[in-house]
C-alpha cells in the first residue's frame, strides 16, 4: 500500500511538471507574437544636412549682430566686416545645430512668449539654405527654472519647447568666437627659422640641412631639442586672447613702437613678424600684432616669458645623444692609451689594443658615464687652444643605430677645469670638474 501511494505521488508530480512546461511554452510563444513597440525617435529641431546651410546670421539681444556665409566651400564672416572665419568652430556649431533635438514641449500654443524670454528673444539664429526649407529661424530664450534647459521656438511652429542647457554655449556664438583667432598663420611645424629680439638680447634658431635645429650665434651650434619643441608648441597654439583694435595703424597706443619682444618667423609659406608691446590694464596680457594680419590683439604673458630666453638656455647641454642599447662600436683615446670596443652578436669584444671579451655590465657602465657627459656652462671665448681642445687629451667616438650614426666628443683638462665639445660644435662647453673621473674609472674596470 505504501509503495502504491508513492507511485501515485510520482505520477501527480510528472503531470504537474508537464502542465507547467506547456504553460511556459505557450506564454513564450504568445509574447513573441506580440507586435513590437518602437521607441519614438527624438525630434530634430532642424532636419537639414549641414552642407545645405549657406548663410547664418547671429543676433544677440544685446551686442553686435553678424553674418557668416559659405563661399567656395569655406565660411567667411561677411558683416559687419569681412573677416576670415574659424572653419573648425563653425563646423562644430553646425553639428550642434543639425543634431539638436527637442527635449520637452512646454506649451504647444503659448499666449505669451515673454514668459519664456522669447519676446524679445535672448538670441536669434537666421539660416538660409539651398534646399527646403530655404530659411529657418530659431529663437532662444531664458533658462528653465531648474537651469537644466533653455526655452526655444522654431519658425513654422508656434510651440515653445526646451533644448538641453549644453546647447546654449554651442549655439549662442559671438563674433570673436567664430573669427579666425590664429595669431600666427604660418604652419608652426614647417618653420625653418626663428629670430628673437628683446632688450639687449638677440638669438636665432635655424634648421640645418639635416633638419636639426641649430642656435646661430654665429657659428651654428646644436640647439636643445626639448627647448625648441617647447617654443614650437607655443607657436602652434598661438591665439588672440582679445581684439584691441581692428586696425594696427595706431600701434603706438599699445607700445608697439618700442616693443617688448620681436619675433621673425620664416617657414615654407613665407615670413611673418610678431611684435609684442606693453601689457594691458590688468597686466595679464600683452598687446601684439602680426605683420600679416590687420588687428591689434592680446597674447598671454606666458608666451612672452617663454621666448625671453638667454642663448645658454637654448644650447644643447648633452654631449652625446645615443641610446645605449643601439651602440655598436666605441672608440676611446686618452693620454693612457687607445681602446676599441665592438658589439658582436650581442656580446661586447675589445678589439684594440688586444682582443678579448668584455663584461656587458661593465661596458654598460662606460656607456652610461659617456652619456652623462653634460655641459654646466658655456665659455664666451672661441679659441679652442685656450681650453685645451686644439689638441684634446680625450677623444670618445660612439657609433650607433641602424644607420651607424657617429658621434665624436673631444675633451681636455685645463688646471682644474674640464672642457669639451662635439665635433659638429665649434664652440666649447665647460663640464663638472669630476666629469671625466667617472669615465676613467669605468674604463679602468674594463
Amino acid at each position: 500500500m505504501k509503495s502504491k501511494k508513492y507511485l501515485h505521488t510520482l505520477i501527480a508530480l510528472a503531470l504537474l511538471a508537464g502542465t507547467w512546461g506547456a504553460f511556459t511554452y505557450y506564454e513564450k510563444r504568445k509574447s513573441s507574437e506580440k507586435p513590437k513597440t518602437e521607441t519614438p525617435k527624438q525630434e530634430k529641431i532642424f532636419s537639414v544636412d549641414a552642407q545645405h546651410i549657406q548663410s547664418i546670421t547671429f543676433k544677440p539681444r544685446e551686442g553686435e549682430a553678424f553674418t557668416c556665409r559659405r563661399e567656395a566651400g569655406k565660411w567667411t564672416i561677411m558683416e559687419p566686416r569681412h573677416l576670415v572665419a574659424d572653419q573648425g568652430t563653425l563646423s562644430g556649431f553646425l553639428n550642434s545645430l543639425t543634431t539638436a533635438t527637442v527635449e520637452d514641449v512646454v506649451d504647444p500654443h503659448p499666449t505669451s512668449l515673454r514668459d519664456f524670454g522669447l519676446d524679445p528673444p535672448g538670441f536669434t539664429l537666421e539660416l538660409a539654405t539651398d534646399t527646403k526649407p530655404q530659411s529657418f529661424t530659431l529663437l532662444l530664450g531664458d533658462d528653465t527654472p531648474t537651469s537644466g534647459g533653455i526655452y526655444a521656438q522654431a519658425s513654422g511652429n508656434p510651440r515653445v519647447f526646451t533644448l538641453g542647457s549644453y546647447l546654449k554655449s554651442s549655439l549662442q556664438k559671438k563674433l570673436f568666437d567664430l573669427r579666425d583667432r590664429r595669431a600666427l598663420t604660418l604652419e608652426a611645424d614647417q618653420l625653418r627659422k626663428i629670430a628673437v629680439e628683446y632688450k639687449d638680447t638677440q638669438w636665432t634658431l635655424e634648421k640645418n640641412p639635416e633638419g636639426v635645429w641649430d642656435l646661430v650665434l654665429p657659428p651654428p651650434v646644436r640647439a636643445d631639442r626639448f627647448t625648441v619643441d617647447g617654443l614650437i608648441s607655443q607657436l602652434r597654439g598661438l591665439t588672440m586672447q582679445t581684439i584691441a583694435a581692428e586696425d594696427k595703424k595706431k600701434g603706438g597706443d599699445y607700445g608697439l613702437d618700442s616693443p617688448e619682444l620681436r619675433l621673425q618667423l620664416t617657414g615654407s609659406d613665407g615670413t611673418q613678424t610678431i611684435v609684442v608691446g606693453k601689457k594691458d590694464k590688468e597686466g595679464a596680457r600683452y598687446f601684439a600684432m602680426n605683420s600679416a594680419l590687420d588687428p591689434v590683439f592680446t597674447l598671454n604673458s606666458e608666451f612672452v616669458t617663454q621666448f625671453k630666453k638667454d642663448q645658454s638656455d637654448l644650447r644643447e647641454k648633452d654631449l652625446f645623444s645615443f641610446s645605449s642599447f643601439d651602440v655598436k662600436r666605441v672608440e676611446v683615446g686618452t693620454l693612457k692609451g687607445h681602446w676599441v670596443f665592438e658589439r658582436q652578436q650581442n656580446q661586447w669584444k675589445q678589439t684594440t689594443p688586444s682582443a678579448k671579451s668584455i663584461n656587458s655590465d661593465k661596458m654598460d657602465t662606460l656607456l652610461t658615464r659617456l652619456r652623462d657627459l653634460r655641459a654646466d656652462s658655456f665659455p664666451k671665448g672661441r679659441n679652442l687652444a685656450q681650453y685645451g681642445l686644439a689638441k684634446p687629451a680625450y677623444r670618445f667616438t660612439v657609433q650607433s643605430g641602424e644607420k651607424n650614426s657617429t658621434e665624436l666628443v673631444e675633451a681636455s683638462k685645463v688646471a682644474d677645469q674640464v672642457y669639451a665639445r662635439r665635433s659638429t660644435d665649434p664652440l666649447p662647453s665647460e663640464l663638472a670638474k669630476n666629469a671625466l673621473d667617472d669615465v676613467e674609472k669605468a674604463l679602468s674596470e674594463l
